[in-house]
């Protein structure tokens, strides 16, 4: 009698388990991004649902599926493309930005996504989010991320990830020393991102080329400087 009872748990036990979702170390399902830097790691819960094209392109990027120009030698290139590449920006306790081979923030591959938007927002701290051009054109390769709520850059960014493991390390990279250029005096370089995912969460969509309307300058009225 006790044999059986012992089987029949057994066999309770066993459908409870199946009933779980399938996840990866301990992770809600989902697609993640582990940014290795030479100052340690840190997780991206990716938020493809509300910025399709953001985590689209960000994702090929970070694996090489996607073709880009090297900027140094004119050369067309498909290989990861953050591999090797410094934060070229901290903001003191506030957040960092990557993706720019150069350094300066202007000689990142001229891709483009479209502005996508959602319920997760920049009002709350560690979030991952695109640059935009002063034209409120949107990176697709230019990404920061903050350490602080920055509500005031929901309207021009967007949102596509928040950082759910390695918050300590986030905040060590934006507490590093910098020059008055706010560049860090000792490099820190990203070794390398991994996609990956956890569970069976539907697949990313593949990244589509954005040509974001041309702004047409306002004339100025007569006196105006």
């Amino acid at each position: 009698m006790k044999s059986v009872r012992r089987a029949l748990l057994a066999l309770w036990a066993l459908t409870l388990v199946g009933n779980v979702p399938a996840t990866g170390a301990g992770r809600p399902a989902g697609w993640y991004a582990i940014v290795e830097t030479t100052m340690g790691s840190f997780t991206i819960h990716l938020l493809p649902d509300q910025a399709p094209q953001t985590v689209a392109h960000f994702a090929a990027f970070a694996e090489g599926r996607m073709e880009w120009v090297d900027i140094v030698t004119g050369n067309k290139k498909k290989a990861p493309y953050y591999d090797g590449l410094a934060i070229h920006r901290v903001s003191a306790a506030q957040r960092f930005e990557a993706g720019d081979p150069t350094g300066t923030g202007h000689g990142a591959p001229l891709v483009y996504v479209p502005k996508e938007q959602g319920t997760e927002s920049f009002s709350r701290p560690f979030r991952v989010g695109m640059t935009a051009s002063s034209m409120q054109r949107i990176s697709g390769v230019l990404f920061f991320v903050s350490m602080v709520a920055e509500p005031y850059l929901n309207a021009s960014h967007n949102c596509f990830g928040e950082v759910v493991e390695g918050r300590e390390i986030v905040e060590a990279i934006c507490s590093v020393r910098t020059d008055d250029k706010k560049v860090p005096t000792t490099p820190v370089v990203i070794k390398h991102v991994a996609i990956e995912k956890s569970g069976n969460p539907p697949p990313l969509a593949e990244p589509v080329r954005y040509r974001p309307p041309k702004v047409v300058p306002m004339p100025r009225e007569a006196g105006a400087p």
